[in-house]
């Protein structure tokens, strides 16, 4: 099994409009590439880690930015959760079996920022034998739940679970990994509509 990981920080979100107009406002997420992706590979990390969160009934655009993540992406566009993607490996975690895919910084209602790290995204998926960018997506796409979820939203089974095995890996490929229906509800409660 492999051990996502994240790092645990009290850091309180601040979510703009997301937080205050539940229902009607779409939750922005910024992605910063600091892994120098190939355009097309890019668009494809983003448009599937918005499906991955879209299908839990959460409006989301994702919103490539440039520079460093204490700069929003567009001046006066309510800032979101933000993801970094990483080429190397978490600095933090160098005596586990396996390299986390990801970190969060997370408290108990949610967090702001949270990476992927490409090394191990890649290491997974030749594992596996899938598409490293489907595993990256995925792990973009757990490391926000901890950002709308907290940091104890790990579960048995689903997008959420600690560690992915086989049986994981290819419910990413046939687009069948998600938050379960526990996790969804206030997720889509608070951010948009019920699932």
């Amino acid at each position: 099994m492999l051990k996502l990981g994240r790092s645990v920080f009290l850091f309180p979100v601040a979510l703009g409009a997301a937080t205050t107009c539940p229902q009607t406002a779409m939750l922005r997420i910024e992605v910063y590439d600091y892994a120098a992706l190939a355009p097309k590979t890019l668009r494809q990390f983003l448009s599937s880690m918005e499906e991955i969160l879209a299908s839990s009934g959460l409006p989301v655009r994702m919103s490539l930015c440039r520079g460093s993540i204490e700069l929003s992406c567009t001046a006066g566009d309510a800032a979101g959760p933000m993801i970094r993607i990483y080429p190397g490996e978490a600095r933090t975690m160098k005596n586990v079996r396996r390299p986390p895919l990801g970190q969060s910084v997370a408290g108990d209602g949610g967090g702001g920022y949270a990476t992927v790290f490409l090394r191990a995204a890649k290491e997974e998926a030749a594992a596996a034998d899938i598409p490293w960018v489907v595993v990256l997506a995925y792990a973009g796409a757990h490391e926000a739940g901890h950002l709308l979820l907290g940091d104890q939203a790990h579960s048995l089974r689903g997008l959420m679970k600690a560690g992915w095995d086989r049986n994981d890996y290819r419910d990413m490929v046939q687009k069948r990994l998600h938050f379960t229906n526990e996790q969804a509800r206030p997720i889509a409660g608070r951010y948009g509509s019920p699932r």
